[in-house]
């Protein structure tokens, strides 16, 4: 289970010199998307004194969410140049991109959410609450951007990462533990002492599932619908009330919510194993 995945990277070139190029690629990229962000906010103070209202909440989300992608646009870049291999290569063996996968993993994340928010809204008697962003253009950036970073994340821990481990470890389980570190140190202090923990069960939730499923699009697809959930929760008036609004700091964050998170992935798993049984076809192999 898995090395059909893993192995992937065979069909490139793996040499020092181009995970160092590729290294240097994921660095440097949004290292001068951050510089440029940073002129382009100067060059709008001086010209305009006060600074347009709509010019920080928007830089933040570009922040927060674009440099991100621009991380898997140097992924993408490194493996169709330094390894001369497809970039679909990173996603799935038949070096395609199944769009039923993807609407799977994010349908059926969806669904565990809301199932959680209606739970908790029986138990407990949290009122519904929906209101119109009070930014609607930075709402629209960022609901635009978190499904292409969410994909990046994927590519870059779940696809790059457990790829190029591969060719030094030949253990499943030390490749997704290393994977889930590293996914922790990119969130590092979002939520304290237990920031790590979280993101390392987190990680390992879509290693199994996308080792399991021998490619990625389940991973994207849930990891997209657990940040979008998130941030229209924390938007649009439902804060607090949904588990997955952990992500935005609004609810008290303990050990529960690492409980919480380790039944989702069970029902994911599970759920989405008997989804692709019944609406995806076996996937083929190059």
């Amino acid at each position: 289970m898995g090395w059909k995945f893993i192995d992937l990277a065979e069909l490139g070139r793996n040499t020092g010199r181009s995970y160092a190029a590729a290294l240097a690629r994921i660095i440097l990229y949004p290292l001068a998307t951050a510089v440029l962000l940073g002129v382009v906010v100067g060059i709008a103070t001086f010209v305009s004194r006060p600074p347009p209202a709509w010019l920080d909440p928007i830089v933040g989300i570009l922040a927060q969410y674009g440099l991100i992608v621009v991380v898997g646009l140097a992924v993408i870049r490194s493996v169709a140049r330094s390894h001369q291999r497809p970039w679909r290569s990173l996603v799935a063996p038949d070096l395609r991109i199944d769009w039923r996968r993807l609407a799977i993993g994010g349908g059926a994340e969806i669904a565990i959410l809301g199932g959680q928010l209606a739970l908790v809204h029986a138990l407990t008697g949290w009122p519904w609450r929906l209101a119109i962003p009070a930014n609607l253009p930075m709402f629209v950036l960022g609901v635009l951007l978190i499904p292409l970073q969410s994909a990046s994340e994927e590519i870059l821990f779940r696809g790059y990462l457990t790829q190029a481990l591969g060719r030094i470890s030949r253990s499943r389980l030390l490749i997704a533990a290393t994977v889930g570190l590293a996914f922790g140190a990119l969130h590092l202090n979002v939520h304290g002492p237990l920031t790590v923990p979280y993101y390392l069960v987190l990680s390992l939730i879509f290693s199994l599932v996308s080792l399991r499923d021998e490619r990625l699009e389940l991973a994207i697809g849930g990891h997209g619908a657990i940040n979008l959930f998130a941030f229209v929760a924390a938007n649009s008036g439902l804060i607090g009330a949904a588990i997955g609004s952990v992500e935005e700091g609004a609810v008290p964050f303990n050990w529960a919510a690492i409980v919480v998170l380790m039944l989702n992935g069970a029902l994911f798993y599970g759920l989405t194993r008997l989804l692709v049984r019944v609406f995806c076809r076996p996937p083929s192999t190059v």
